[in-house]
């Protein structure tokens, strides 16, 4: 049981550090003076990255009252949350890129080679 504390420490520890920028961040990233930058699907992929809620005061709640009511339920209730919050930003991210970028992907960088 004591080796098993350790890991699952570490492993908690290494999926946070694994995460995706936050959707804000990749709006404030972006180049304005890309062509695609005033089109409407851009305009409408940058609004809904702006509402994007990283609902840290809730995953702390579930962390913790989790664990207040059994051991490790809210470490494994609040590591559930974060990785369908980290999916959800992926794909606000990648919204973002697709509506506002020529290239999103950089296949033309890479063909290019």
């Amino acid at each position: 049981m004591r080796p098993l504390i350790p890991s699952l420490a570490l492993l908690l520890a290494l999926s946070a550090c694994a995460s995706n920028p936050a959707p804000r961040d990749t709006v404030a990233k972006l180049d304005p003076s890309q062509p695609r930058y005033d089109s409407a699907k851009c305009r409408k992929a940058r609004a809904e990255a702006e509402q994007y809620n990283d609902h840290r005061i809730v995953r702390a709640v579930v962390g913790v009252g989790g664990n207040v009511v059994m051991p490790f339920a809210g470490a494994a209730a609040g590591t559930a949350l974060g990785h369908r919050l980290e999916k959800k930003k992926a794909k606000l991210n990648h919204a973002v890129a697709k509506a506002c970028l020529d290239d999103p992907l950089a296949q033309k960088a890479v063909a290019a080679r």
